[in-house]
């Protein structure tokens, strides 16, 4: 904008420059014309030069004529010069005011022309004009081609001169208006455009560095500035505290609250991390769930405790979310620079591995990284990519134990279980894929599939066989589990009396009367419903009204603390099966391993018996075989195909 101004500046006093030359141009010009004019009028004029050049027969009325027309002319005064440059007549005096007559005779001053007047030849005209006086012109007269005199004329043109003064400054201003629209508007947009493109690219800056929802670093910028930080550190031998931290269970609050209030609650806990944070401290959001800080000055991991401390008790405390107080849960593990990482991917792997040892052991308030660690987690990478593989290619087994009938010792069914090996094909253990599946979120289709293999494989057994399948929270989370197994019974031709499925008692402390309705549904597909482990969790017996459960399963930990010889645990287990069957539930009895077991277990009449005592976990083949040799000692007899026709259920349909 001043660039515009001084350009506009400079245009108007250049025009008012040029343009006062050319008012007094312009005056000089006129003036010249009228002392002309006032010349011929002179020299035309019968006798009026020879009676004043000579004051001979002067007459009043050819004076007084020419004083008129000199007027008419503008002219305020003129004076007539001998051909020596002598004044002989003046038509009033420009020195004594008093002394101006307005009668012909005019006045004679005796003031004569200079030497170098005189010199001049031919015609010409000398014009002063000091920009105060009245401008005055003297010109020599000719007649015939003789010089016989000359004539002054003095007009006052002050008010021609401000007239073209006047009009000069209003061109002027109207040029610096326009002046000032052509460069000034134009400026002003391009200003604003500048602004907008400023604050475009600060935007760009910021979400190039920043998380949009909590507005802290993200992860690329979080990494630079790690790695700055800790270049640093190696030359000033500062330590630093590397935090991941996890907000648990975020998924079901979304799916509780809905997302914009799970957004609501990761912006409360990023201004509640940059409030626990010191100036120099570093914190960002690098995953859905996840955030790292960066802890700058850590003299000993007493100081990580210590911010651990102080960042749980600041970040769990409740929050008000859609007008419910929400009280956060974090896991937080810690890596130690330079101790654990001399870079920023060394220490956010190692401390993403201490803080998956906290999420699962929720000791203390937080976990520092270990080298050991490192193994474990190595270990945990190669199972998820066995996983991923056996989820993406139908990789997982079923293995099958036998459920034994408590009197008969015949086998009734068969309990599936998954199982999953390695690429050099020996199997992992469930303890290690199983919450590794959960963690990725394939539990689902996991789940899917056993429901699907299950019934297929059921449908190939006798009629009375039946198999169990353990199901998860999982899969009632999204509430087409229903759908899931009537697809499958249908696929398979069997009926749902085929079919137990097994829940966990704590499944039903969370939304009851959504899981309760689904239960409901699945009963009413005709399978059987069993509570696992019961014994192990609460133990609720509203629980048992409440739901509709067929079945009871004793956890297998009180067999084995029955094998150690601990105190009234057969009491226990003869009261939670006179409690089941006086409730219209039979019982199954897991971990069996010994005959003294089996012959308690008799005497308290427990429906089904199952453990390693009447067989371990085996393959589909296997099981087959089993049913074949106890079908041919007539232990199992097949029932005539009440296998139903394939309809299409409503489900379905």
């Amino acid at each position: 904008m001043g660039g515009g101004l001084a350009i506009a500046g400079f245009v108007v006093a250049s025009a008012l420059l040029v343009g006062n030359k050319a008012i007094g141009d312009i005056v000089e010009t006129e003036l010249r014309g009228r002392s002309d004019s006032f010349a011929d009028v002179l020299l035309t004029e019968p006798d009026a030069i020879d009676s004043l050049l000579t004051g001979i027969s002067r007459e009043a009325e050819t004076e007084a004529k020419i004083r008129q027309v000199s007027n008419l002319a503008g002219i305020e005064s003129f004076s007539i010069f001998d051909r020596n440059g002598q004044e002989i007549y003046k038509s009033r005096s420009d020195r004594y005011q008093w002394m101006i007559r307005d009668r012909p005779g005019g006045i004679s001053t005796g003031d004569s022309l200079s030497p170098q007047m005189l010199d001049h030849t031919g015609q010409w005209q000398m014009v002063l004009d000091d920009g105060n006086s009245p401008v005055s012109v003297l010109q020599p007269l000719y007649r015939d081609g003789e010089r016989i005199g000359f004539l002054s004329v003095v007009a006052d043109v002050t008010a021609d001169r401000s007239a073209y003064s006047n009009t000069l400054v209003k061109a002027s201003a109207i040029i610096a208006a326009v002046l000032l629209l052509a460069t000034g508007v134009p400026f002003l947009l391009f200003l604003r455009r500048r602004r907008i493109l400023e604050e475009a690219d600060a935007r760009i800056e910021f979400l190039a560095n920043h998380d949009n929802l909590t507005r802290l670093l993200n992860r690329r910028r979080m990494q630079e500035e790690t790695d700055r930080h800790l270049q640093t550190a190696r030359a000033t031998r500062e330590r630093m505290a590397y935090f991941f931290i996890d907000i648990d269970e975020l998924a079901e609050i979304n799916d509780r609250l809905g997302q914009a209030n799970g957004d609501e609650l990761l912006r409360g806990v990023a201004r509640r991390l940059r409030a626990v944070c010191g100036p120099d401290d570093l914190a960002a959001r690098v995953g859905p769930d996840d955030f790292t800080i960066l802890r700058r000055r850590i003299i000993s991991p007493d100081d990580a405790h210590a911010f651990a401390r102080r960042l749980t008790s600041v970040v769990c405390a409740p929050l008000e979310i859609a007008g419910e107080p929400i009280a956060p849960r974090i896991s937080v593990g810690c890596a130690l620079a330079p101790l654990d990482g001399r870079n920023h991917t060394e220490l956010v792997k190692h401390a993403e591995i201490a803080h998956l040892r906290h999420k699962s052991s929720k000791q203390d308030d937080l976990v520092l990284f270990e080298a050991w660690m490192d193994e474990e987690a190595h270990r945990r990478r190669q199972i998820e990519g066995v996983v991923r593989q056996a989820v993406e290619n139908k990789g997982f087994e079923l293995f099958y134990q036998p459920l034994i009938d408590g009197r008969s010792h015949r086998t009734i069914g068969f309990e599936a279980l998954l199982r999953l090996r390695d690429a050099d094909g020996n199997y992992i253990s469930p303890t290690e894929f199983v919450p590794v599946a959960e963690a990725r979120g394939y539990i689902k289709r996991i789940g899917t599939w056993v429901i699907r293999e299950a019934t297929r494989q059921v449908a190939e057994w006798p009629d009375p066989i039946f198999v169990s399948v353990n199901l998860s929270a999982v899969q009632f989370a999204d509430g087409d589990l229903i759908k899931i197994v009537q697809t499958a019974l249908d696929n398979a031709g069997v009926s749902g009396e085929r079919l137990e499925l097994e829940v966990v008692e704590s499944l039903v402390l969370d939304r009851s009367d959504d899981i309760l309705d689904q239960l409901r549904r699945l009963k009413a597909l005709g399978a059987s419903l069993a509570m696992d482990d019961f014994g192990t969790g609460y133990s609720s017996l509203s629980y048992l009204w409440r739901f509709p459960f067929n079945k009871l399963k004793i956890d297998q930990s009180f067999m084995f603390a029955l094998a150690r010889g601990e105190k009234r645990v057969e009491q226990l287990v003869g009261t939670i099966i006179s409690m089941a069957h006086h409730m219209d539930m039979k019982v199954t009895t897991e971990g069996v391993e010994l005959r003294e077991q089996v012959e308690m277990l008799d005497r308290f009449g427990c429906d089904i018996i199952q453990g390693f005592y009447f067989g371990k976990p085996m393959c589909a083949a296997d099981a087959s075989q089993r049913l074949l040799s106890e079908m041919g000692q007539g232990r199992i007899k097949e029932q005539t195909p009440q296998r139903p026709r394939r309809q299409r259920s409503v489900s379905a349909a």
